[in-house]
């Protein structure tokens, strides 16, 4: 009988860590990923803006620059406004000239699941209560999982645990990227999801559900010395992977084809910037080579087969 006990006892206090540590990683995410929070000091629930953040009213391109600046590290979003591929400042905010069949057409080519890149490509992108279309691609980093000093030399390998998408459940964004440059869609783009404080706290679920898409590219977090106990502020370098920006670049033509109109993509601390408590993500983002990809998927569309007539143009990646 005690042999038995002394067993279950075991068995139980087993389950009870195992339980444990699932609650603590949820957890953690979601403290990443702002859920627990709620800014002591945030604007009306009618703002669309926050002070040091965009103007909601002003042209797309506009909102793109002030939206993809460069992200420092504990959140500084840079007050110098980026440079962006001429193809890309000349669509976004416009009509998406690529159809649906030609999206399809470079998907089969390149052996992709339209289910990996946020769902039905025939269903439309999300829309407010008052019909508004999602107009924004917010791009985070899952800041998770977090390690004390050095990262993991496989991070960026098959073999790293977390790049395992089974691993990625949460229910707080659209589509997770791991960093070999698979995703798995957790909430098609059809379906309003809030992410952001500006959605929550500013605009207020009302407002802003189904105004923003959401990408979760994974990426891993260490402490650094002189920014508190517990800080995660340090990221790997390079931040991202070609794999993640290549996945990233699919995702946003995607969506805007299902738009169509060429969405603003923006930056997660850019998008909450000026709110109290605001995100540091992504670190690390390389802009540019998120343009080359841009371009590269642009002209493997307008090579490939289609029905139609339609010529997209791959673009120059020339500067703007």
């Amino acid at each position: 009988m005690g042999r038995t006990t002394n067993f279950l006892r075991k068995k139980q206090s087993g389950y009870s860590n195992m339980i444990k540590t699932v609650i603590f990683a949820f957890a953690s995410f979601f403290v990443g990923a702002g859920i627990f929070f709620v800014p002591k000091n945030f604007e009306s629930n009618n703002a669309t803006t926050t002070n040091n953040s965009f103007n909601a009213e002003a042209p797309a391109l506009d909102q793109a620059r002030m939206l993809l600046r460069k992200v420092g590290m504990a959140g500084k979003c840079s007050s110098e406004l980026p440079t962006l591929d001429s193809t890309f400042a000349s669509r976004v905010g416009q009509t998406c000239q690529i159809t649906r069949d030609q999206m399809r057409s470079y998907l089969d080519k390149v052996h992709v699941n339209e289910w990996e890149l946020g769902g039905n490509l025939d269903m439309p992108v999300s829309s407010t209560y008052n019909g508004v279309f999602a107009k924004y691609m917010v791009i985070h980093d899952t800041s998770y999982p977090r390690y004390g000093s050095e990262f993991p030399s496989n991070i960026d390998d098959e073999s790293w645990e977390w790049n395992r998408l089974n691993r990625w459940m949460a229910n707080v964004t659209h589509v997770f990227v791991n960093r070999i440059g698979d995703s798995k869609t957790v909430t098609p783009f059809n379906e309003g999801k809030t992410a952001t404080k500006l959605e929550r706290y500013v605009m207020g679920d009302a407002a802003s559900k189904g105004l923003y898409l959401h990408i979760e590219l994974i990426q891993p977090r260490k402490s650094r010395k002189g920014f508190g106990r517990h800080n995660d502020v340090d990221a790997p370098t390079p931040g991202f992977t070609d794999a993640q920006y290549l996945r990233l670049a699919q995702l946003y033509t995607v969506a805007s084809v299902r738009k169509g109109e060429w969405l603003i993509p923006g930056f997660h601390a850019c998008v909450d910037s000026g709110i109290k408590y605001a995100h540091d993500d992504p670190q690390g983002f390389d802009l540019d080579k998120f343009f080359v990809y841009l371009n590269t998927v642009w002209s493997d569309i307008e090579q490939t087969p289609f029905n139609g007539s339609t010529n997209i143009g791959s673009g120059s990646g020339s500067g703007f």
